[in-house]
């Protein structure tokens, strides 16, 4: 199967809909979960303002999950991810993006992640480059959407600035550029809550209300407990081949490596701040495991354990929602 996803041409994404379709088909034919009260601001507006019925969630999802691949394939390819251009990370984004039934619907992680891959593509687009000042605003600016989306998110601020130290040398003037990028979405709702003379009781509680020491909303059960140890399984064959997939890089490449495993490691510490926090949190990890576990299957050599690394990954998700939930 891996074979039909070799090509370098991002016109043929078109593939990842009906791949995507066979992990998904859960959410079309069973019950899914389509509310959440662990939103930031933004995600609420789209609760409150559009009917999400159960049709309506997972067919939103599929599509946004679509887009978010899509547009990893891009960055993939024009920054050089990879050791070829190929869309093995589309295919990884949409086979961790669907793990687990929570994923399936249109979650506030799941719409998160839309602008961190936004402000991933701006930070990426650091390097060398000469007049940064509009990426790193755009950078910011797109931080500051995600963390509207799910509040844990807001932990990204840090990581932006950690990933604009390591792709550049330190700079105050930069630093205040994705700052200033981060304050304005959040500048213009208190403008807006303050005009409706509503600031004190609407605007801090939804800016802070995501706040919580290890608030898990259910305890753990054997159906989340499978796709947990698969993201775990994932992140430790990671951690194994990290030489591997740092070995024969060019300075830009280790760098977006590295801003990657920092990306990893501010998904999990979200866990510990997050309101309500369940299993669709950790959706956030689909953008960074995509990317490096391309990048380490175009280097592995053996065919033969390739496919039978993906097909376990493929087989095990569907086989999961409709016989172990």
């Amino acid at each position: 199967m891996l074979s039909i996803f070799r090509s370098n041409s991002i016109v043929l994404s078109i593939l990842l809909v009906p791949y995507a379709l066979l992990l998904r088909s859960f959410g079309f034919f069973r019950n899914i979960q389509t509310e959440f009260d662990n939103g930031g601001l933004l995600a609420d507006f789209i609760y409150e303002n559009i009917k999400l019925g159960q049709t309506v969630s997972v067919v939103v999802s599929f599509v946004l999950l679509l887009l978010q691949a899509v547009l990893l394939i891009s960055i993939s390819h024009r920054h050089k991810l990879s050791d070829e251009d190929n869309l093995y990370t589309g295919m990884f984004y949409v086979l961790i993006g669907s793990v687990s039934i929570y994923f399936l619907g249109l979650t506030p992680a799941l719409i998160g992640n839309t602008f961190l891959i936004i402000a991933m593509m701006n930070l990426f687009g650091l390097f060398r480059e000469k007049e940064p000042s509009g990426f790193n605003f755009a950078a910011g600016f797109w931080l500051a959407m995600a963390a509207l989306s799910y509040g844990s998110l807001s932990l990204f601020f840090l990581y932006g600035i950690i990933a604009l130290n390591i792709i550049r040398a330190f700079s105050i003037k930069e630093m205040l550029q994705l700052v200033c990028g981060y304050l304005v979405p959040f500048i213009l709702l208190f403008t807006y809550f303050y005009a409706i003379g509503d600031t004190m009781d609407s605007f801090f509680p939804y800016i802070l209300g995501f706040l919580s020491i290890l608030d898990f909303r259910e305890n753990i059960e054997f159906s989340t407990f499978i796709p947990i140890s698969i993201l775990a399984v994932v992140l430790i064959g990671l951690v194994v081949n990290y030489g591997t997939l740092t070995e024969k890089q060019s300075m830009k490449s280790r760098k977006n490596i590295v801003i990657l495993w920092v990306f990893i490691l501010f998904s999990l510490l979200g866990i510990f701040i997050q309101s309500g926090v369940w299993i669709e949190h950790l959706i956030s990890l689909a953008i960074p495991f995509s990317i490096l576990l391309s990048l380490l299957f175009t280097r592995m050599k053996s065919v033969f354990w390739k496919e039978v690394c993906h097909s376990l990954l493929f087989l095990t998700i569907p086989i999961t929602h409709y016989f172990l939930t």
